[in-house]
């Protein structure tokens, strides 16, 4: 048969120590633990900043697709147009040829704002009109389709969270939009002088 005997007076240290041990090393795994979990949560708002530009990209680049087919499939013309003072983009359509003057607000089919996520910088036409030229002066700027195709191809200059830029190519000449990593060049017409053959 087995005796219990109380702890002598010098087992106590030690357990006091063991103690300690173990709340030193849990102090330490949780700070471990903290410091994993906060570059993850860093990690993921970078990732979910990321995914939010390019959900907001990728809608400007399909209503300028949908304004090119839509304007390609019926009589139609249509406008995206780039407003830098309340910072949307606008589908219009217009009704008559005459594509200075703005439709009634009836004829808006679409509307987007851009947020933190996703801004507009500028935008640049193929025949070489800058919004940057105009400084604060400038309001909108304005992609207008027809059954021909594209009045004015060019670029539209987005910026992500971090200040990164992405260019919306807007192709004149087929008609095709992409969006494209970095502020990237574009096809701009040239002179049947410089054309070699």
């Amino acid at each position: 048969m087995r005796t219990f005997t109380a702890p002598t007076p010098t087992d106590r240290p030690n357990d006091r120590r063991r103690r300690g041990l173990v709340l030193t090393e849990l102090i330490v795994v949780t700070m471990i633990i903290g410091m994993m979990t906060g570059l993850a949560m860093l990690s993921l708002g970078g990732v979910y900043s990321q995914k939010k530009f390019e959900q907001e990209a990728y809608t400007i680049v399909d209503i300028l697709k949908k304004a090119y087919h839509a304007s390609a499939e019926t009589d139609r013309r249509y406008a995206v147009v780039f407003d830098f003072v309340e910072g949307a983009y606008i589908l219009r359509q217009f009704a008559s040829l005459d594509l200075q003057t703005l439709p009634a607000d009836e004829a808006i089919i679409s509307i987007g704002y851009f947020s933190k996520h996703c801004v507009l910088d500028y935008v640049l036409f193929d025949d070489f009109m800058d919004t940057r030229d105009e400084g604060d002066s400038i309001s909108e700027a304005r992609f207008l389709c027809g059954r021909g195709g594209w009045q004015y191809g060019g670029k539209i200059v987005l910026l992500d969270v971090e200040g990164n830029p992405y260019s919306i190519i807007v192709n004149r000449l087929c008609g095709d939009v992409k969006l494209v990593r970095g502020d990237a060049e574009i096809l701009v017409p040239v002179n049947a002088s410089e054309l070699r053959f």
